[in-house]
């Protein structure tokens, strides 16, 4: 899809009153929906870009509609009270420079008992507390999700079987969601210079909610063999320790047999006479040596509603805690060596702080300025396409955005 072509199917999306599926009658077993953000993005330096979660390209300074601008169009069938058939694509700047339209959930669903449903095809990843909902902008309150936690388990569908059971418990509701299978598709790996590869992970996630009133506890889990045989930079470098003699080191690094990372994550929310409150933190462990490193990442936000405003500012960091991989005295201190520690084997880190405010315009949009100040503290935070020695000072983003559902 051209970006002209894709912009107007947006704008069109945005402000257009009716709903997807007003057209049609209203026993009709088919339903159309869809969400849509027109965003522009623009930052204070041309030293690097600043991207959402596996994205290949992003913002320098002059604004782009790039960076947070999507489209989802999604079509449900009930075949039965019972059984449905559900089609969800996204449109968006993702793994690569352009425009690209992926399929986000294909699945069968078919309703067990009133607690119990199962669910057969492409389904979200349960890993994060809004997995479902953090493309969706209208259904959130910053622009994106914070990249320092959203970066360390960008895998986000999953095909295979997913099963989700909801119960009341007096004033609290209990879900469990699990979901097993195969996840493949592109990582942008950017701390090798932007590699995009293409992987395959069998995985495993779990989540647990909880809700009572204006509360939401939010648990997941997930265990993924990641494997990739195309990471080109990581390839080359495992080639060279095998012929100076380290193949042993190079099995320790290399994720082209598989290599299972686990992820925990721990959320909560609150909305309640005004004043919305949202936390969450995760960590990423190597559970076998891999180059990956050990993460944790965490963001906070407080929001206040006056009117049809909500002001908003939140905190955001991500630090490495560890390495699977030590490598050995004699090769940390040769030239290869140092690039492994410096390319593959140390994360790069970041704080950021921003704010923003969010004004609900109209029933189903809304339109949200934001800016946030970015302070990479290890090589180039998580900003891309930056100086070798890594950024030096703040770095500002300003977005707007308008988010629409329909």
């Amino acid at each position: 899809m051209t970006k002209n072509v894709f912009l107007a199917l947006l704008t069109l999306a945005a402000c257009t009153p009716l709903r997807a599926q007003s057209w049609l009658p209203a026993d009709s077993p088919l339903s159309l929906s869809g969400f849509g953000t027109l965003g522009a993005a623009s930052t204070n330096t041309d030293a690097a870009q600043f991207i959402r979660y596996n994205q290949a390209s992003g913002a320098r300074s002059g604004f782009t509609t790039g960076t947070d601008s999507n489209l989802g169009l999604q079509a449900s069938y009930r075949f039965t009270p019972e059984l449905s058939a559900t089609l969800q694509t996204l449109t968006r700047k993702y793994t690569s420079s352009g425009y690209t339209t992926d399929l986000s959930w294909a699945f069968l669903k078919l309703a067990l008992t009133k607690e119990l449903s199962v669910r057969a095809g492409r389904v979200v990843v349960p890993v994060f507390m809004a997995s479902d909902t953090q493309n969706i902008g209208y259904a959130n309150t910053m622009i994106r999700p914070p990249m320092e936690l959203y970066a360390l388990a960008p895998i986000e569908n999953v095909d295979g079987l997913d099963l989700a059971w909801q119960h009341a418990f007096g004033a609290t509701s209990v879900g469990v969601q699990v979901a097993g299978g195969v996840s493949t598709g592109k990582l942008v790996v950017s701390s090798a210079g932007g590699n995009v590869v293409d992987f395959r992970a069998p995985l495993l996630g779990v989540r647990v909610t909880l809700e009572n009133g204006p509360f939401m506890l939010s648990l997941g889990r997930l265990q993924a063999d990641f494997g990739s045989s195309d990471f080109t930079a990581l390839n080359a470098v495992t080639d060279q320790l095998r012929a100076v003699g380290y193949g042993d080191v190079a099995q320790r690094l290399s994720i082209v047999d598989g290599k299972r990372i686990d992820f925990t994550s721990l959320g909560m929310t609150m909305d309640s006479h005004d004043l919305v409150l949202q936390a969450e933190y995760g960590r990423r462990r190597a559970a076998e040596p891999a180059y990956v490193s050990n993460n944790d990442a965490w963001y906070a936000m407080a929001g206040y509603r006056i009117g049809a405003f909500l002001p908003y500012y939140a905190h955001a960091a991500v630090r490495q805690t560890g390495r699977s991989v030590s490598l050995p005295a004699a090769l940390a201190a040769t030239p290869l060596g140092q690039a492994i520690d410096g390319g593959f084997l140390t994360s790069p880190e970041q704080h950021s702080d921003l704010l923003g405010v969010r004004w609900n315009l109209a029933p189903s949009r809304a339109l949200t300025l934001q800016v946030d100040r970015l302070r990479p503290t290890v090589k180039n935070g998580e900003l891309t396409d930056g100086p070798p020695g890594g950024l030096h000072a703040p770095v500002m983003v300003i977005a707007i955005a308008l988010d629409a559902v329909f």
